[in-house]
């Protein structure tokens, strides 16, 4: 077994430890929990059959429904379920999407992670239904386009990870010889000003949240800063949004 394994392993498997584990052999704390992360997934999902899986969550929805009408329902989609639920299971067994396998330089990743939300957007949006395209300018204020009945609207995408809050305002500007006290380096609120819809994108999942800024704007500055995603439920995957233009 790996060493770090072993190691871990000695503290039964207390995540406190990996501090200490990650000073010992001097690596990244990060890294070494994000090694964890890959290995257990892995090891959890090799033992796991998914066709056996998927029937016990059938066999529990099925339970939990006491109507009539409701099990007509259930009956009638259930191979459907059963279908997307295995599915399903198999990218939660497996922490979501794969991420910087090839162990691109964190700071590449981290632009690059961001383009690959806007891109679900674009490929979820296009899925649904609707004439999306990127906008390839990296100044503008709104990521993409979205075109509904001949209108076209401004949409601002940003991804989102294992947090649970979004923003709807800019990060300051950081960095060697920044002035983080200057106006013009903190980060602006986004207003419909710049755009017309905010996407935040789960990239784990590719689920998307999609807000209306007049919905937004009436945020006070404070609100803006962080907005817990169990606020956001009613927009999530709310794609008839664009059909309202």
């Amino acid at each position: 077994m790996c060493k770090y394994i072993d190691e871990l392993k000695k503290c039964n498997y207390k995540k406190s430890c990996i501090k200490k584990i990650a000073e010992k052999y001097n690596i990244s704390q990060a890294n070494l929990y994000k090694y964890y992360q890959t290995r257990f997934f892995e090891d959890i999902a090799n033992k796991i059959n998914l066709e056996h899986l998927s029937n016990k969550n059938i066999d529990e929805i099925q339970s939990l429904i006491k109507d009539d009408e409701l099990k007509k329902e259930f009956k009638f989609i259930k191979t459907d379920l059963k279908k997307i639920l295995k599915k399903s299971l198999y990218i939660a067994l497996t922490n979501g999407f794969s991420t910087n396998i090839n162990h691109i330089e964190s700071g590449i990743m981290t632009a690059n992670a961001g383009d690959s939300a806007e891109f679900i957007f674009v490929a979820r949006a296009i899925l649904a239904g609707f004439n999306a395209s990127s906008v390839d300018v990296r100044s503008s204020r709104y990521d993409a386009i979205v075109d509904t009945n001949g209108t076209l609207l401004r949409v601002q995408v940003k991804g989102i990870s294992t947090g649970n809050v979004i923003s709807f305002k800019d990060r300051d500007r950081g960095g060697r010889g920044i002035d983080y006290h200057h106006d013009r380096n903190r980060g602006k609120r986004i207003t419909s000003k710049d755009c017309d819809v905010y996407v935040a994108v789960d990239k784990q999942i590719g689920i998307c949240y999609i807000i209306p800024m007049s919905w937004a704007d009436k945020l006070n500055d404070d609100e803006v800063k962080s907005v817990p995603l169990s606020k956001l439920e009613d927009f999530k995957e709310k794609w008839d949004i664009f059909k309202e233009g």
